[in-house]
């Protein structure tokens, strides 16, 4: 089981504390290996096993638990016996009608150290609020970070060094899985594709009630493979119309929503660098990662601009940052990162190759009058800087500690 510090240190303040940790993310990106790093943690302190219970809700042992009264009738005979605190861990609570109502007697009626992990956004939603208002710390689960992904693999199949080890991410992604596959590409990138319809149709079709689930995979498939690339509704209904299927605005909005709620996809709104002002019209849109998009025919080497500008977006999420896309006149920045008081600029690029290309991408900042750091990220080796924007090799900048 591959250890993930980053998480654990997010966790730790919370292990034991009357707070429900809620942890959410897209399937298999790692929550229930996190459930059970905390129990083995609360083990290791001395906390009896008889104290915990875990409910996994996608094996079939617990099928008959599918509404809120089924699952306080089963956790009150299973912690009939337990003097004390007790603790729930409840995995994929979504798949249970009504499950914050359960949660919240669960805080009344024990002395309770309650986990959930979800696999839809919609578990976040208005009724958890209403339910469990202040009660909750949600902590966002991704697959591997590239660092991760290094480690993951040294540790279970051997030395490699940085660049191969970034080749092997680039196609291959980096869904934890991978280490049971000894991430064999033709393996894992089988198991992507299966991950894919799995999540499609179980966490976006199902849970958003979704009825065409023809035209959902194809406005999906369609966003994915335009990764990077500003996009709205109504570009998304005139290819569908090139291909036969008349699909609204309105409804492939909804399908785009549906699909960032199961984090599958992620939206990038744009700013006005210098008003500070959203933009409602073209945003962008990133795969939660990038083996899932060669897994189902896009051909990543062959879009390696998008590919790396993807991986850029997601780890920024990872490190904790609200990330817009940057509108400077008619020039874009492709990433303008805020968290807490702090803001810093992104430009990706697969090479700085001609004079052109480092004129484009490190011209974009002239317009932006401000002194909060601007990065422009590459492949190359000896990355220029200009003007006192910095120039870092993307895999460098991935590796770094922040």
């Amino acid at each position: 089981m591959i250890e993930r510090p980053g998480y654990m240190d997010q966790i730790r303040p919370f292990i034991g504390k009357n707070i429900i940790k809620v942890l959410v993310g897209t399937r298999r990106s790692g929550k229930s290996t996190l459930l059970q790093l905390i129990r083995q943690q609360l083990l290791a302190e001395g906390v009896a096993e008889q104290s915990m219970l875990h409910i996994n809700f996608e094996s079939s042992q617990y099928a008959n638990i599918a509404d809120a009264d089924a699952l306080t009738q089963y956790v009150s005979k299973q912690m009939a016996n337990v003097t004390g605190k007790i603790r729930i861990f409840l995995d994929e609570i979504q798949e249970v009608d009504h499950w914050e109502k359960a949660v919240r007697s669960f805080m009344v009626d024990y002395d309770a150290d309650i986990y959930l992990t979800g696999s839809n956004a919609r578990m976040l939603s208005s009724d958890l609020a209403t339910y469990i208002t202040g009660r909750y710390v949600a902590i966002d689960v991704y697959p591997f970070s590239f660092a991760e992904f290094l480690d993951a693999y040294r540790q279970t199949v051997g030395p490699i060094d940085a660049r191969t080890a970034f080749h092997k991410y680039v196609n291959q992604g980096g869904f934890p899985f991978q280490t049971d596959l000894a991430f064999n590409e033709a393996a894992s990138l089988r198991y992507l594709d299966d991950l894919f319809s799995t999540i499609l149709f179980k966490d976006v079709v199902r849970h958003a009630g979704i009825r065409d689930s023809d035209a959902l995979e194809r406005v999906v498939r369609y966003v994915i493979g335009e990764e990077g690339h500003l996009i709205t509704a109504a570009n998304i209904a005139a290819y569908m119309k090139s291909e036969q299927r008349k699909v609204s605005p309105e409804t492939i909005a909804n399908y785009l929503n549906a699909a960032s709620k199961a984090f599958l996809i992620y939206r990038a709104p744009r700013e006005d660098s210098i008003g500070k002002r959203t933009l409602k019209l073209n945003e962008k849109y990133y795969v939660v990662d990038q083996g899932l998009r060669h897994a189902v025919g896009l051909n990543n080497a062959n879009a390696i601009d998008q590919v790396l500008e993807g991986i850029v977006y997601m780890e920024l999420k990872r490190r904790g940052y609200d990330v817009h896309v940057g509108k400077v006149g008619d020039k874009e920045i492709d990433f303008i990162a805020r968290r807490g008081d702090t803001v810093f600029y992104y430009q990706v690029t697969y090479l700085l190759g001609s004079q052109q290309t480092v004129d484009r991408e490190f011209g974009v900042f002239d317009a932006v009058q401000d002194n909060w750091p601007k990065y422009v990220l590459s492949m190359d080796e000896f990355p220029q800087t200009h003007n006192g924007i910095r120039g870092m090799n993307l895999i460098d900048w991935l590796l770094a500690k922040e």
